[in-house]
């Protein structure tokens, strides 16, 4: 029987998963701004908000891993950060090696030697990391109004409504993680396998 040439070619529509609590899984990525500094963003997946970002001259394995460390380090949650979702940049995994982790890589390592699981975007599916790219196309936006970083993070996390939250609430980033970071009696098995739709 040959196959139904109507189903040749077709691709899944793409549904937007998140995870259920907050501080369990962020988005990293590097980004280059107008003023020509490379933007690093520690964003969490399932309340949006920004932990923090820096603006650099250049880019690196070495500042990505102090980032992320820092965030862990201060984050108020009863969850530690248990996976990073990140693209194929140099500055989160060693190109040339296709066996991962390679912990000769300072992202890679640190990755490791934290027990923090690597998700890797998908290639040609720019959906997959797309809520921190959707954050770099607000701070493009936005950032010229503030003179300095803490300012802008605040309003980003405290001020302005985010339309991928509570919209009829106008909630904020800062609102949604403190909705949804889990209690610390909490009884969680694997909070990595807790994850909604967020298209329903």
């Amino acid at each position: 029987m040959s196959e139904n040439p109507n189903k040749q070619g077709r691709r899944r529509p793409w549904v937007r998963f998140e995870r259920e609590h907050a501080g369990v899984t962020v988005h990293m990525d590097w980004y280059h701004n107008d003023r020509g500094q490379q933007v690093l963003a520690v964003e969490d997946d399932a309340s949006r908000r920004v932990f923090d970002m820096i603006e650099v001259d250049r880019s690196s394995a070495g500042q990505s891993v102090d980032l992320l460390a820092s965030v862990r380090d201060n984050l108020d949650a009863p969850v530690p950060v248990l996976e990073v979702i990140t693209d194929h940049g140099s500055e989160f995994i060693n190109p040339r090696q296709d066996i991962r982790p390679c912990l000769d890589h300072d992202f890679e390592g640190y990755l490791h030697d934290n027990d923090i699981k690597h998700t890797l975007c998908t290639v040609g599916r720019p959906q997959s990391n797309g809520k921190i790219e959707r954050f770099f196309q607000t701070y493009d936006k936005h950032r010229w109004r503030f003179g300095t970083l803490d300012e802008f993070l605040t309003f980003y996390n405290e001020e302005r409504p985010h339309m991928s939250l509570d919209w009829d609430d106008l909630e904020t980033p800062a609102a949604a993680f403190d909705r949804l970071v889990p209690s610390p009696v909490d009884d969680f098995d694997d909070p990595l396998a807790t994850e909604v739709s967020a298209d329903e």
